[in-house]
């Protein structure tokens, strides 16, 4: 298994509970369990919500599309805004997840470079970014289309580099994830 091993950032050293090692898979690893969700599982529990998170955007984009179809019916326009919602929600909760799992993983940390974004939220754009890509390249036709394709595996090769930047970030006690992260579930008090 391709991932990086997370050391205890070094002003924390002293103390013993700090000095346990957390594996993150690098952003290869978790675009490939969004083309390979069955594999995913067995291997890390990122993993496994990443594939998870992929196939909701991949159910988005084709309820999203049906919202853009000037032909459709107003019942499967309404279907497809339904779908859209819980879809998002389900997104939502996968995120806090992986965001659950990091706050128990990396607990408190010293670094003093906060990131602006969860491990979660990082990990839920790379799988709206890998869904565009793919749904670009399988689809999108007409001369401007190898063009799009290019610019969206170019974004997408951008954010893995992002991603594994934080990994590398985290790893040497240069940056921290947010401690507290606002919950975006469906439990939410309005």
């Amino acid at each position: 298994m391709s991932s990086v091993v997370i050391q205890p950032d070094t002003l924390s050293a002293g103390h013993p509970q700090d000095r346990r090692h957390v594996e993150v898979p690098r952003a290869s690893m978790v675009v490939r369990a969004f083309s390979h969700p069955s594999e995913a599982g067995d291997r890390h529990p990122v993993l496994a919500v990443a594939a998870k998170l992929a196939a909701e955007h991949q159910m988005r984009a084709q309820a999203h599309h049906l919202t853009h179809d000037r032909h459709a019916e107003d019942h499967m326009m309404a279907a497809a805004a339904r779908t859209l919602a819980v879809r998002a929600t389900a997104c939502a909760v996968l995120v806090e997840q992986i965001d659950l799992w990091a706050a128990v993983e990396f607990g408190e940390s010293r670094a003093t470079v906060l990131h602006t974004e969860t491990l979660g939220q990082l990990i839920d754009r790379l799988a709206a970014v890998w869904t565009r890509s793919r749904l670009i390249a399988d689809n999108d036709t007409g001369p401007a289309a190898p063009t799009r394709a290019r610019v969206a595996l170019h974004q997408l090769s951008e954010l893995c580099t992002g991603y594994d930047d934080l990994v590398t970030d985290l790893q040497s006690g240069r940056r921290r994830l947010p401690l507290h992260q606002t919950s975006t579930g469906p439990h939410v008090a309005a």
